[in-house]
């Protein structure tokens, strides 16, 4: 979840290129109607959000996700990177990615969150070249 929508395009497109299936919102609002209305969402094993959106931030959907999927790992991030220290005092178990961050940063931390050796994208066949 992004609000920026040149950013979430570019982060759309390194992790379909990695092969995962990506569903994206443009704030906590969208994400979570995404997220418990649509019939996809019941694959969702990461959700990627920004701290600050209008409409619902991340902390918001965080929480009301809390309720809906508690084991659901969530990502935060951000290009305020006290709010991000002030987040990871209160949690320090809780994933930040801070804005600007390299596409291998970005790639890093889902493996980390999804458990590398459990959890990998689907491979794209020959047939299916945008992943679905």
């Amino acid at each position: 979840m992004e609000d920026e929508d040149p950013l979430r395009s570019a982060i759309r497109r390194v992790l379909q290129t990695e092969g995962y299936a990506v569903l994206e919102a443009q704030n906590g609002a969208m994400a979570l109607e995404l997220l418990t209305a649509s019939e996809s969402a019941a694959g969702v094993e990461l959700v990627l959000t920004d701290l600050r959106m209008p409409v619902m931030d991340g902390r918001q959907l965080a929480a009301a996700l809390a309720r809906l999927r508690p084991r659901l790992p969530i990502i935060f991030m951000s290009g305020f990177t006290a709010q991000l220290m002030d987040m990871r005092l209160i949690s320090p178990e809780l994933a930040f990615l801070a804005k600007p961050f390299r596409n291998d940063d970005l790639l890093a931390t889902i493996r980390n969150q999804l458990g590398a050796s459990e959890h990998r994208p689907r491979q794209r066949s020959r047939t299916d070249p945008k992943g679905s």
